[in-house]
């Protein structure tokens, strides 16, 4: 076999990326049911900060991990391209779905949460109508800021609740968990404010190129 044709032979574990995006779609409820069991207080496995803790940053870390060995092998594939943002997007509308039912609709996360679910749709619905003319819209920048602020105020939300229900209430750190709860609230509000930016942009942007097709075609 030439030197050639064992560069270009695919990889023996090329498969182990779209595997691990696929574990972090079905890690997605353990996640979320961990979020409330834990506010409730029950005594449960998945009710444990430890555990509920493990599992988003195992998910969280998957999320680096599989493109990183996607685009190391050179196994990236069509498949892998829809289903990775599709697991993200579910994994982060599932925690903010969770954190509306633990705060029991309060509007400082409902807000946001709506407002980044909706966006992530509206997305998905113009790269849709842009591959209808062919064209890709590849993520931006700010877009990957969106993302890593959505990510890092749900692992900070999810410390604030893991530590609220056990931090005694007569000392100092009360005070050190309401900020963690702050400082994931701001992070989800900027993330929010992102979407909605980053989202008007795909949308022109997606319209544009339709229309740019049509006066072709004409």
């Amino acid at each position: 076999m030439s030197a050639a044709s064992l560069e270009t032979s695919p990889h023996p574990l090329g498969f182990l990326p779209n595997v691990l995006t696929i574990g972090r779609i079905m890690m997605i409820p353990f996640i979320v049911g961990g979020i409330v069991l834990l506010s409730t207080g029950q005594q449960s496995f998945l009710g444990r900060p430890s555990v509920l803790l493990t599992l988003f940053i195992i998910a969280g870390f998957t999320d680096f991990l599989d493109g990183f060995l996607a685009r190391r092998w050179k196994v990236v594939s069509d498949f892998g391209r829809m289903i990775d943002p599709i697991a993200d997007k579910l994994l982060v509308a599932g925690c903010l779905i969770g954190f509306c039912v633990v705060t029991r609709g309060d509007p400082f996360i409902m807000v946001p949460a709506l407002a980044i679910i909706g966006r992530d749709i509206l997305v998905s619905g113009a790269r849709e109508h842009a591959a209808l003319s062919g064209r890709i819209m590849p993520p931006t920048k700010l877009a990957k800021w969106k993302t890593a602020c959505e990510m890092l105020g749900i692992g900070v939300l999810i410390v604030w609740i893991a530590t609220r229900g056990i931090i005694p209430v007569d000392t100092f750190f009360p005070s050190l968990v309401d900020w963690s709860g702050r400082i994931g609230l701001g992070l989800i509000w900027l993330a929010a404010a992102l979407s909605v930016y980053t989202g008007s942009l795909y949308l022109r942007a997606a319209l544009a190129k339709v229309e740019a097709v049509k006066a072709n075609a004409r």
